[in-house]
């Protein structure tokens, strides 16, 4: 019996979220697909009931030219998040809004700032993968009120992940 319930909420979630997965990198140590699935899931899955969702691994020259050609910014970053714009649904179509977009990721970065910042590798993967899904979602950092905002959140799910706060060191 808890194996059918298990079953059917896999097919139930299989279903709800298409996920795609590519490893360009030539890191080591860099967590298996499966963890990248849990921790998008769990960022998104309060808010949408569908998703469709790439998470790519680049080196650092691939996201450097990302970061340069669309944020107009000369380094390679840790995240990049990029929204599918499809055209809107009409009013009569009464589907569920679904999640689409790419979320980039920079294995060097992220090894590089987990050793700076003193955090488990695993948990700055989780982290910044929670913070480019919900980049997607619509959340940002730009004004404080709305950094407090997407703070609290990445909190929250890392914590429903079983992760510490990623800001505990930044409040000492």
């Amino acid at each position: 019996m808890k194996q059918a319930k298990q079953y059917r909420f896999l097919q139930q979630q299989q279903h709800r979220f298409t996920f795609f997965w590519e490893d360009r990198s030539t890191a080591p140590d860099v967590p298996e697909r499966a963890y990248f699935y849990r921790w998008a899931w769990q960022a998104f899955k309060g808010e949408y009931r569908l998703a469709n969702i790439s998470i790519v691994l680049c080196d650092e020259a691939e996201a450097r030219q990302l970061n340069a050609d669309y944020r107009q910014k000369d380094y390679a970053t840790n995240v990049l998040s990029f929204v599918w714009d499809d055209e809107p649904v009409p009013e009569w179509c009464h589907l569920p809004p679904t999640l689409r977009g790419d979320v980039v990721l920079c294995p060097a970065v992220v090894a590089r700032e987990a050793v700076e910042q003193g955090k488990d590798l695993r948990a700055h993967y989780a982290h910044l993968t929670v913070h480019g899904i919900l980049h997607l979602m619509g959340y940002d950092h730009q004004e404080p009120a709305a950094a407090g905002v997407m703070e609290a959140l990445e909190i929250r799910i890392l914590n429903q992940l079983g992760y510490a706060n990623p800001y505990a060191e930044d409040e000492l």
